[in-house]
């Protein structure tokens, strides 16, 4: 079964080497506005985490916490990348926990077409960078 780890600042220099691949791929699409190199820059500053999905690691995301003009709180998911989608999408389950209860009201990420028939539960509206895929949460 595969599950979400969190990655500490102070580790980032040995697991980065084997994920950023992975994120450069997902920043290289097309409507990406951030590189890898700005992910493991808010990495390290402490403002967005680094989280691995495994066992093995297969995969990596970057999450961010923030709030929309009007003060309510969000989860980002900035990037995703690495392999076996299928087999990993249930993880989200983990980040929208996660994202209750540090007072979030929707998770929210830009991506591809294609995951709207992954992720029935999520509203997929177009833009101009991607689908916007929106998920509003209930009480934790």
């Amino acid at each position: 079964m595969m599950h979400l780890s969190c990655v500490a600042t102070a580790d980032l220099p040995q697991v980065w080497p084997v994920v950023e691949p992975w994120l450069a791929r997902a920043c290289a699409r097309p409507g990406s506005d951030i590189e890898a190199a700005d992910l493991r820059g808010l990495c390290d500053a402490g403002s967005a985490t680094l989280v691995l999905i495994g066992p093995g690691p297969v995969a990596a995301g970057v999450v961010q916490v923030a709030e929309h003009h009007d003060g309510r709180r969000f989860a980002a998911i900035l990037a995703v990348g690495g392999a076996r989608a299928r087999a990993w999408r249930h993880t989200l389950a983990e980040i929208e926990a996660g994202a209750r209860r540090l007072g979030c009201t929707t998770v929210e990420w830009i991506g591809r077409r294609g995951w709207a028939r992954l992720l029935p539960d999520y509203a997929a509206t177009p833009t101009p960078a991607g689908i916007l895929y929106t998920k509003t949460l209930g009480a934790a």
